[in-house]
This record gives C-alpha cells, structure tokens and sequence, in this order.
C-alpha cells in the first residue's frame, strides 16, 4: 500500500512537472521591464553595451516561492549587428530550469525614419527534479528509482526568434522565443508587443503606452496593458493591467550608466488570499561604444553651435561686434570641416540636419552684419 501511495504521490509531482515544465519552456515572465528576455531581436538595439540582472520572485511569503532570474549582456557589434548571451534560472519547489544561450540580431535601415532588426537565439535548455527539495521527501519510499536525483534530468537544444521594426516613436515586436526544443513540435509560444513614446511639446516629459499579447500552448493567452511615464528619461514610473486580473506598479531611475527598476504585482483575487503579491527587480549597467561617445560629442558640439548662433541672431542691440561674429563663423566653419564622416545614417542625417540649420544661421548673421 506504502508503494502505492508513494507511486501516486510522485506520479502527481510529475504530472504537474511536466505541466510547469511546458509553462516554463514557454513563458519567462519576467519582462515587463526587460524584453531582451522575450525577443532576441532588442540585442544592441539600444546601442549600448548592457549588461541586466532581473529577478523575480512569486507569490511572496511562501517558503521557496518559484523565482526567476536572468542575467544577460548584449551590445551592438556595428550599425547593424547586435550579439548577446542570457543565463535564466527558474526554481519552483523542487522543479528548476536552467537556460543558457547567445543571441545574434541583424538591422535593416528601411529610410530615414525607419528599420528592421530581425534576431535569433540558440543554446541549452536543462529541465531538472530536485527530491531534496520535496515536501516531506522522507516520508516517501527511498528505493523508488523516481527519487533518484538523474531520474528526470533532460538538457536540449533551444532556439528561438524574433523581429522589432521601429517607425519614429513606434515600436512593433513580435517573437517566438522557444520556437525549437530538441525534438519536441514547434512550439506555437508567440509574443507580440506594440508600444508607441509620445513627447509632449516644450515638456521633459513622456509617456509611452505598451501592450503585449502572449499565444501560450498550455495556459491561456495572456495580454498586459502597460503605461509608462518619465521625467528627462531619468525617472520613470509604470502601471500595467494584466489578463490574469494582476496589477502592476513599477518605479525606476536611470543614472546613465547605472539604472534599476522595481516592479510590485499585486494578485487576483483567487491567488490574494494565499500570497498577496509577487515581486520583480531588475538593475543594468551600460555605456557607450567608443564610436558612439564620438557621435553624440559631435551632436552635443552642434547642438552647442546653434544654440551660440541663436543668441546672436536674437539678439537686438548688436551687442557683438562684427569682428567678432565673423571669427566665430570663420571658427565654427573650421570646426566642422573637421568633423569625420558619419557611418550611422540616424546620426548622419541628425548632423546634416544641424549643418543646415548652422549654415542657414551663419547666412542669417552674415546679413546682419554686413554693414
């Protein structure tokens, strides 16, 4: 009766192992601050070196709550390259998944508003049963080869896929994260996400909303609605509504080459009476290529040009002698004959664009002080 018992009671554990191991392979959820997570494609697309520890953990006061964590790094290789590599772990009770993989992204420059960047990711996904970290593991019978620690201990070949294309302020993604597990069908896991930054006029401030929609083969699809708003892209703040009637509140602070962020989900109303919230942290650490330092000291360098030109034109007394007007000019113009050529086409039609607002302020000032 004992082994009956036993064969039961681990029967269930692993039918219920192989349920989450389906969840698990399929959505890792922490990315409502991190979509690095979900779509290879965001590899480099910042154009910055970053590297992201994020962690969350559910249904908080539970000993050995499931907890998730990821640490990535991805950087731009060129003006159309990005590469990166993840490590996820995923402990919930005595079940643990481990991810390790790269990921390559490719940009395609469709016009001067808009690209393409298409990303893939390829490594190893490790499904594993811990019986140590069974409830009450001595109660249970030990000669029952289920409780060997290498009983169930898969490691396969994942890949996955992804696209972002950007328009201006908007951004479309869409992503098939774990499209290949070794032999396993295709997985039908997708992610779509459509976010859209809205600049108010004369303001520091932004908002941007954002919605993602996940089609999950075993659970139900799962959409959140995202809002998020911030201050200088300094300090940001979020709220998000998700499918699973799940509140999100989120706060974070961008230090430049420091920035962390934390998320508070509040829990349904089913979930609310045993484990009120779940809770998710996520920190980065960036800089800039030394390429790309180079091209925003030369915007900043314009930017500081038009800016001297502007007081001069706006300003009504002459107080600047003319002398001194044409040597600046004769200055700035020396200057930007120095300039090297811009390779990133972003970047170089922001530089031609200030050239021509420069060249139109010198004309302008020239005409002034004519006479």
């Amino acid at each position: 009766m004992k082994r009956i018992y036993t064969l039961l009671a681990i029967g269930a554990m692993l039918t219920t192992s192989a349920a989450i191991s389906q969840e698990l392979s399929n959505g890792y959820y922490n990315y409502i601050m991190n979509r690095y997570n979900l779509n290879p494609a965001f590899a480099g697309n910042n154009g910055n070196i970053s590297a992201i520890l994020n962690t969350k953990t559910y249904m908080a006061g539970f000993s050995d709550a499931p907890r998730n964590t990821m640490f990535g790094i991805h950087a731009p290789l060129n003006e159309q390259q990005g590469i990166g590599a993840r490590i996820i772990s995923d402990r919930r009770g005595a079940y643990e998944l481990s991810k390790y993989d790269a990921t390559y992204s490719y940009q395609i420059q469709l016009d001067e508003s808009s690209d393409l960047r298409f990303g893939v990711s390829a490594g190893a996904l490790r499904r594993m049963l811990n019986p140590n970290l069974i409830n009450n593991v001595e109660l249970l019978d030990q000669t029952d080869p289920t409780l060997a620690g290498d009983y169930f201990d898969q490691t396969n070949f994942i890949a996955g896929v992804g696209m972002v294309y950007d328009y201006e302020n908007l951004q479309v993604g869409l992503s098939a994260p774990h499209l290949v597990i070794g032999s396993e069908q295709l997985s039908e896991h997708l992610v779509g996400s459509v976010s859209y930054r809205y600049e108010f006029e004369e303001s520091d401030f932004a908002v941007t909303p954002l919605v993602i929609y996940q089609n999950m083969p075993v659970l139900d699809n799962r959409f959140d609605v995202l809002l998020r708003g911030d201050y200088k892209e300094k300090v940001w703040t979020q709220i998000g509504y998700q499918s699973t009637d799940n509140l999100n509140f989120a706060l974070g602070f961008d230090f430049g080459p420091f920035g962390i962020g934390y998320s508070y989900e509040m829990n349904n109303s089913e979930l609310s009476n045993i484990a009120s919230n779940n809770n998710e942290i996520v920190v980065r650490l960036s800089f800039l290529p030394p390429k790309k330092q180079k091209q925003n000291a030369i915007l900043s360098t314009l930017d500081e040009y038009v800016a001297k030109f502007d007081a001069m034109l706006k300003e009504g007394q002459n107080k600047f002698g003319k002398q001194e007007v044409f040597s600046e000019i004769m200055r700035i113009r020396t200057k930007l004959l120095e300039l090297e050529e811009i390779n990133d086409k972003k970047t170089a039609k922001k530089v031609e664009q200030k050239l021509s607002t420069i060249e139109g302020q010198i004309i302008a000032l020239e005409k002034k002080y004519a006479n």
